[in-house]
């Protein structure tokens, strides 16, 4: 989809209007709002043809930050410019750390807010263009091995999300499903396949200093877990394998029981196997593979 509209946050009108013919000079299609509110609900509802959110930082109800802030949870990918007459240095700072691309101090000159825009523009045109090459790939193979380090587990689930995401015509709605199930899964290997712990221990107060003691042990500190991913355009496969002695996946709750989400342990690789469209474990238990399936784009 072309990624032509700039969506402007501003409670000025002069500034929303000088704005909007500086947007409409580059070509591009401006998205008014007054109020931020509204117009993050507008981000999240047409989020995929949006090039570009120019917002004040010190927007009055809900600031500029915090609506970077929450345009990342649904919109990880659009890119902002943030304004501002009176904003503090600590705001400046903190939006560029937030992942503002530019920032402008009113009044703004004309001419540096239109080269910032088309700078993010031609941002735009080449992820397009790798969209478009990635459209042909048949399929991409990954072979991760980690160590029992529970503070590894969350990148590598990123950097797993970032692959399916670029590879596979997976709508946006599924990625919150797909990072929870890879997370519990692969924490799951860690914590109960290679380190043997049972789960009643989690609700020991210490359980972290346990688990890293545990690691440290001799028997248990040369396993890994080995994450094998093949993704294709329209689907996505995760063996996850421990060097434990697996278990007896046949005792584990029926996962299509709506119960067993409210059992104190368990849940995590229950609500992973609701997620998924395949979930099955080998027959000595200690190695699960994962399937989701997309639609084809026509």
């Amino acid at each position: 989809m072309l990624r032509n509209r700039v969506v402007i946050v501003d409670d000025e009108v002069a500034v929303r209007e000088t704005l909007t013919r500086i947007v409409r000079h580059e070509n591009l299609l401006p998205d008014t709002y007054a109020d931020s509110r509204t117009a993050l609900e507008a981000l999240a509802e047409h989020h995929d043809d949006v090039m570009l959110v120019i917002i004040d930082i010190r927007m009055p109800g809900l600031s500029g930050l915090e609506f970077m802030r929450r345009a990342a949870t649904d919109c990880p990918d659009t890119p902002f410019i943030v304004t501002s007459g009176n904003a503090s240095k600590k705001d400046i700072i903190q939006a560029l750390k937030q992942g503002a691309l530019d920032y402008f101090e009113k009044p703004f000159a004309v001419k540096e807010i239109s080269a910032s825009i088309l700078k993010v523009g031609l941002l735009a045109d080449e992820n397009l263009k790798t969209l478009q090459v990635y459209r042909s790939l048949v399929e991409k193979r990954l072979l991760f091995r980690i160590e029992n380090d529970i503070s590894r587990v969350q990148p590598l689930v990123s950097a797993l999300v970032a692959e399916i995401k670029i590879s596979c015509r997976i709508p946006r709605s599924q990625f919150p499903g797909m990072r929870m199930g890879l997370h519990e899964l692969i924490v799951n290997a860690i914590e109960h396949g290679n380190l043997e712990l049972a789960s009643e221990l989690k609700d020991h107060h210490n359980y972290m200093d346990i688990l890293k003691r545990r690691a440290a042990q001799p028997r248990f500190c040369a396993r890994r877990v080995t994450v094998e991913v093949i993704i294709a355009a329209n689907a996505f496969s995760c063996v996850i394998s421990d060097q434990g002695p697996g278990f007896d996946w046949r005792s584990l709750p029926d996962p299509t029981d709506p119960e067993n989400l409210f059992k104190p342990h368990g849940r995590g690789v229950i609500m992973a196997g609701n997620f998924f469209d395949e979930f099955f474990f080998n027959e000595s238990g200690n190695q699960v593979t994962v399937r989701k399936f997309f639609k084809e784009d026509k």
